[in-house]
């Protein structure tokens, strides 16, 4: 069973993520979580790239949009056939960090205004053909949802090391960027909704937004039993 993590920054869908693996350990059900990157060469460029710019957009001459989305397509590839591939087939329960939700929702802006591309449609059609052979798609994905506000707060007063260019800083132009990305992920949520799990984040323990998840899991495993 794979179960990918989608969110805005700020919404805590890490901490979901890891409050439902937790969970799972306690329950002996054996469960793996999947980073959002790999320790790959693919995954190290991206991780290298968000030095630069914490939106993965291109900067200088390192990149341009295309190569900076086929960096990130590839490196899910990887994922799928070195760990979440082999992670399945021993009967975990796999729980991604972002998957090809974020890649929609990141990329086809940036893609949009490129001159290859013209159109977010356009921009749509080759991210679907570039990952349809994935071999891995997921069962679930659980949008964790919470407010502007409430998502810029926790962004503003994160605590955790990372190595991000103004990772704990929010402007403007920040702001219109997680519009445009809100905007693809509720238009994604409204056109296929049984594939999504929606819960909001904002206020309550995020230890009761896991058990969500957990009730899902629990259910599905015991159809397939």
């Amino acid at each position: 069973m794979l179960i990918a993590f989608e969110g805005q920054d700020g919404a805590g869908k890490t901490s979901v993520l890891e409050a439902v693996f937790h969970q799972l350990n306690r329950q002996a059900m054996p469960a793996m979580a999947v980073p959002e990157f790999s320790d790959s060469s693919y995954g190290q460029r991206l991780l290298d790239a968000l030095v630069l710019d914490k939106f993965l957009r291109p900067t200088g001459t390192e990149a341009t949009p295309v190569t900076r989305a086929l960096d990130v397509v590839a490196d899910l590839y990887y994922l799928d056939e070195h760990a979440i591939g082999p992670a399945l087939s021993s009967g975990l329960v796999v729980l991604k960090d972002r998957h090809i939700d974020t890649i929609f929702s990141t990329l086809i802006p940036t893609l949009a205004k490129h001159a290859t591309f013209h159109s977010e449609a356009r921009a749509l059609i080759w991210l679907n053909a570039l990952m349809s052979e994935l071999q891995h798609r997921p069962d679930l994905t659980v949008y964790v949802d919470a407010p502007q506000e409430t998502r810029l707060k926790r962004i503003r007063g994160r605590t955790r090391p990372v190595v991000e260019d103004r990772a704990h800083e929010v402007n403007r132009e920040d702001i219109a960027v997680f519009a445009e990305r809100d905007r693809l992920m509720r238009t994604a949520i409204e056109a296929e909704p049984t594939r999504f799990l929606v819960m909001d984040n904002d206020s309550r323990p995020v230890e009761q937004a896991a058990e969500d998840v957990l009730s899902w899991i629990n259910a599905q495993q015991a159809q397939n039993s």
